[in-house]
C-alpha cells in the first residue's frame, strides 16, 4: 500500500464491502506497516493469519477489472512531513469507505514530501493504471507532477494553496485565503461596514493578501481607506497601530480642543471640557472596520494594543481569516464581537466524531481536505471513465463537503464557500453558516 516506497508495486485498496464500525481488533495496529495508521480491514483485500502478531496481507485479483476507477494518491508517508500524510490518508481512507462503491480504487503511493519523489510517485501510480491523481501536498511537488499528469491526459487535485499551480491539468484544492477574505469582506459589507482598514505584516505573503483584500473590497463595494505594515517587533507593530489609527492626529486634535475651551468661561465649555478630560484622543478611526491576518498571542497582543491607541472595538469591526475560535482568542476582551471566515465548525465537529470514532485520534486540521477531496472522486469514479472528465469534476452547482461547499473551476481553481464566525465570550458563533448552493444566497462568489 502507500506505506511502501513510490518503486515498491502496492497492493490497491477498493471500497468493496465497507464495513460500518470498525472492530477494535483492527484499530490502531500496524496493518500495513504504518504505525498507528488505524486502517479498518476488508475481507476482499486482507486476511488475518491468528499466528502471526501482525496481519498478513493475501492478494486477490480484483473483480470487474474493466469498471474499476483507479486513483492515485500522493502523499509524504515517509521523512519529516510523514505525519501530515498519515493524516491525510487517514481522512482519504475514511471518505472511502464512507462513499465509494467497489469500483473505486486506490493506489497509494510515496512522495517523501520532495517534488523529485511526487513525480516518482505519479508516474509509478500512472503505470498502474491510475486515472486521476490526488495531491500532492505541496505547490513545488504540485508544479512537478503537473507535465507528467498533462501527458498521461490524467487530471490532479492537489492539496497546495498555491494559486500559481493551477492549470487545466492541476486543481488548487487548499483553503484559499481570498476565499475567505471574499467571504468575510462580503458579510461585513452586507452589515453595514463599508470604509475598510488592515494591519498586515511586512513579507511577500501579506504583499499578496493586501493585493486581494482590496480587489475583494472593490468588488462589494466598499471603501479601502489604509493600511500599515510591520516589522514582528513591538516597536513596529506599536508604531503601525499608531499611524493606522491616526492616534497622534487625534491626540493633537483633543489637546487642542482642550485648549480652546480652557480659554472659555462660560459652563457649557467648561462641561465639555471636563467631559473630555476622560478622553486620550478626540474623533474615531477613519474606517469602520480592520483586518488582520494574526493568530493566537499575537493576534491578542495586537487586539490589546488596538483598543489601547483608541481603535476599539465600539468603532471598528475586526476582521480576519484566521481561526480565532481558541479559548484564549475568545476571552480577549478587545476581540468581542470580531468577525473571521473559515470552515463550517459544525460540519468539521461532525467529520472530526466520524473520524475520532474510527481511528481514535483528532484529525488534522486539514483532514477534511483529504475527505472531501477523495470522497468527491469517488462520488464520480461511480459514473465511470467520464465522471474524471473535466465536465463532471467542475459541475456549476458545486459539492457540499465536510468543510462546506465548494466547486472546482476550469483553469485549475477551487472555490471554497467559507462560514462566517463572530467571537464571543463563551466560544465561537456561526452568524453566516456556508450555503447549501451556489444560487441559494445573493452574495457574489465569483
Amino acid at each position: 500500500m502507500g506505506c511502501q516506497p513510490y518503486k515498491v508495486k502496492s497492493p490497491v485498496l477498493s471500497a468493496q464491502a465497507p464495513p460500518q464500525n470498525i472492530p477494535l481488533e483492527f484499530q490502531r495496529k500496524d496493518v500495513l506497516g504504518l504505525p498507528g495508521l488505524g486502517w479498518p480491514h476488508s475481507k476482499n483485500n486482507l486476511a488475518l493469519d491468528p499466528g502471526l502478531t501482525k496481519p498478513r496481507i493475501n492478494l486477490k485479483p480484483p473483480k470487474n477489472m474493466a469498471r474499476q476507477m483507479p486513483v492515485g494518491l500522493l502523499l509524504p508517508l515517509s521523512g519529516p512531513r510523514a505525519p501530515l500524510g498519515r493524516a491525510l490518508m487517514e481522512a482519504s481512507f475514511l471518505a472511502m469507505f464512507d462513499v465509494a462503491d467497489d469500483r473505486f480504487v486506490f493506489l497509494p503511493r510515496d512522495t517523501m514530501g520532495t517534488p523529485e519523489g511526487a513525480v516518482l510517485a505519479a508516474q509509478d501510480a500512472i503505470d498502474s493504471g491510475a486515472k486521476l491523481l490526488i495531491g500532492p501536498v505541496f505547490g513545488r511537488s504540485a508544479r512537478a507532477v503537473a507535465p507528467v499528469a498533462s501527458k498521461a491526459s490524467v487530471s490532479l487535485i492537489s492539496f497546495t494553496n498555491d494559486q500559481t499551480v493551477a492549470s487545466n491539468v492541476t486543481f488548487v484544492f487548499g483553503f484559499l485565503p481570498e476565499d475567505r477574505l471574499r467571504r468575510v469582506v462580503g458579510y461585513a459589507a452586507s452589515k453595514g461596514v463599508n470604509r475598510f482598514g488592515a494591519l498586515i505584516p511586512k513579507g511577500k505573503f501579506g504583499d499578496q493578501i493586501l493585493i486581494d483584500y482590496k480587489r475583494v473590497i472593490k468588488n462589494v463595494g466598499g471603501v479601502f481607506v489604509h493600511s500599515e505594515r510591520y516589522d514582528r517587533n513591538t516597536a513596529s507593530l506599536t508604531g503601525a497601530i499608531k499611524r493606522l489609527g491616526r492616534y497622534e492626529f487625534r491626540k493633537a486634535a483633543l489637546i487642542s480642543k482642550q485648549e480652546s475651551l480652557a480659554s472659555r468661561d462660560d459652563p457649557l465649555s467648561q462641561s465639555i471640557l471636563k467631559q473630555l478630560e476622560q478622553k486620550t484622543v478626540l474623533g474615531s478611526p477613519p474606517f469602520d472596520a480592520v483586518f488582520l491576518l494574526e493568530t493566537g498571542k499575537s493576534l491578542k497582543a495586537i487586539a490589546s494594543l488596538l483598543s489601547y491607541y483608541e481603535i476599539n472595538r465600539r468603532q471598528v469591526r475586526v476582521i480576519g481569516i484566521n481561526n480565532w475560535s481558541a479559548r484564549s482568542i475568545v476571552r480577549e476582551p478587545s476581540l468581542f464581537g470580531a468577525w473571521y471566515a473559515g470552515p463550517s465548525p459544525q460540519l468539521f465537529s461532525e467529520f472530526s466524531k466520524r473520524f475520532v470514532s474510527v481511528f481514535q485520534t483528532e484529525p488534522h486540521e486539514l483532514a477534511s481536505l483529504a475527505y472531501d477531496a477523495t470522497a468527491l472522486v469517488a462520488l464520480k469514479a461511480k459514473e465511470g471513465p467520464t465522471g474524471f472528465g473535466l465536465k463532471k469534476l467542475t459541475a456549476e452547482n458545486g459539492f457540499y463537503g465536510s468543510a462546506g461547499l465548494f466547486r472546482l473551476r476550469l483553469g485549475g481553481a477551487v472555490q471554497h464557500i467559507f462560514s462566517v464566525m463572530e467571537v464571543h465570550p463563551d466560544g465561537a458563533r456561526v452568524v453566516s453558516p456556508s450555503p447549501r448552493s451556489f444560487n441559494s444566497s445573493s452574495e457574489n462568489y465569483e
